[in-house]
């Protein structure tokens, strides 16, 4: 794989990857937090900068172990699409 495809390779799987971690550790703003003037499906903590990097870290593993499977020969995606 090229730097460009292995780049193109990691965007578009880093993306699904953060819209997973999104809903996870989801919970809504109660009728205790009645102060704040957000929607109450709104989270009450989206730790938005910890999913990003949770979604950066997993995307860069499989990137990495599918450059290795290409590298090495044992696994060519450009094989498999044509």
């Amino acid at each position: 794989m090229s730097i460009l495809e292995t780049i193109i390779f990691f965007l578009v799987i880093w993306w699904p990857i953060f819209f997973i971690l999104l809903p996870i550790g989801y919970k809504p703003i109660t009728d205790d937090d009645s102060e704040t003037k957000f929607v109450k499906s709104a989270p009450t903590k989206p730790r938005v900068l910890f999913k990003f990097l949770a979604s950066t870290f997993l995307s860069f593993i499989i990137t990495f172990l599918v450059w290795v499977l290409d590298y090495s020969d044992f696994f060519s995606i450009k094989n498999f699409l044509l």
